[in-house]
C-alpha cells in the first residue's frame, strides 16, 4: 500500500502517524506528516488551515466469481480528509532528504475563542462573549424562517420550564423549531417529541424535484412539495388524497416510512 497526502489536489508520497493525546502541544490530537523536500517547502505546502486528505494507493488481485484470481490487477483508491488537523506545527529536519511536520485538531478551548472572534469580529473575553450573546439572540427574532433555520447556534435554545407563545422559535439538536400552540414546556416534552407544539424549521429551499426540502422527523410538510430523506437519500413527492397542495401536516415520520399514506417516491 502507498500513502500520500493530497493538497490542492497533488498528490505527494508520505509517511504519517498519528498521536491522539500529543504532550508537547497542548495534549491535541495530532499528526505527524514525513515528506521528501525541504523545510522551507513543508512550511509552503502546510500553513494553518490548509485542507488535505490522506490518501492511500492499493493494487489487488482481481478475482472470479469464484474467487480464485484471474491473473489481472486493480489499483483501489481510498481518500480521507483530514482538514479537521488545521493547525501546523513543528517542522523537523532530519538530515536524509525528509522533513516532518506536526498537523494538529484545535483543542475545544481555542474552538471556542476561534468561534466568538469570528462573530464579534475580533477576540473578546469570555465576561463580554457573555453580555453579547443576549443581544445576538434578540438581534435573531428579525430573520426569517429560513435564515433563522440556517444559523440554529444564533437561536436561543430550548429551555424548560418556560411558557412558549405559538411563532416562538427556538434551537434544540442543531434544528430550528417554531412553537405551534401556546404551553409551558416540560422535560419530558423536547421539540423533537412533540410535534403538537413544535416544527422543524426548513432552511430555505424551494421545494421542488430539483431543490426539495431535506425531510427532518417533527417536520412541518406541505402537500405538493418535494423532500430529500436522508435516511435513503431519495426524493418524495408530499401528497395525500383529498388534500389540496398548499396544505400542511406536521409529521413525526420521514417520507420513506409513509409511502402510500402521505409521500410518493420520485
Amino acid at each position: 500500500m502507498s500513502i500520500y497526502i493530497k493538497v490542492n489536489n497533488t498528490e505527494y508520497p508520505a509517511e504519517i502517524n498519528g498521536n491522539p493525546k500529543d504532550r508537547s502541544w497542548g495534549e491535541r490530537d495530532t499528526k505527524t506528516v514525513t515528506l521528501t523536500m525541504t523545510a522551507a517547502e513543508v512550511a509552503t505546502l502546510l500553513p494553518d488551515n490548509t485542507p488535505w486528505s490522506i490518501v492511500q494507493r492499493e493494487t489487488l488481485d482481481v478475482l472470479d466469481e469464484q474467487g480464485n484470481p484471474t491473473g489481472e490487477t486493480k489499483e483501489v483508491v481510498n481518500e480521507y480528509d483530514n482538514s479537521e488537523y488545521s493547525l501546523a506545527g513543528d517542522i523537523t529536519d532530519h538530515r536524509d532528504g525528509t522533513v516532518s511536520i506536526k498537523m494538529g485538531k484545535p483543542t475545544e478551548t481555542e474552538s471556542a475563542k476561534a468561534t466568538v472572534t469570528a462573530l464579534a469580529g475580533e477576540p473578546v473575553t469570555y465576561a463580554r462573549a457573555v453580555e453579547l450573546r443576549p443581544i445576538i439572540e434578540q438581534a435573531s427574532v428579525s430573520l426569517s424562517d429560513g435564515e433563522a433555520a440556517s444559523v440554529p447556534e444564533l437561536i436561543t435554545a430550548w429551555a424548560y420550564p418556560v411558557a412558549y407563545a405559538e411563532g416562538d422559535r427556538r434551537s434544540y439538536g442543531g434544528k430550528v423549531y417554531k412553537c405551534r400552540q401556546g404551553h409551558t414546556s416540560q422535560a419530558d416534552y423536547t421539540p423533537d417529541k412533540a410535534p403538537n407544539l413544535w416544527a422543524v424549521i426548513d432552511a430555505e429551499h424551494a421545494g421542488t424535484q430539483a431543490d426539495p426540502i431535506p425531510a427532518a422527523r417533527g417536520m412541518e410538510y406541505e402537500y405538493g412539495k418535494y423532500y430529500l430523506d436522508g435516511e435513503d437519500g431519495k426524493v418524495y413527492l408530499c401528497e395525500r388524497t383529498g388534500e389540496q397542495a398548499g396544505g400542511k401536516i406536521v409529521l413525526q415520520y420521514l417520507p420513506h416510512e409513509l409511502i402510500g399514506n402521505y409521500f410518493k417516491a420520485v
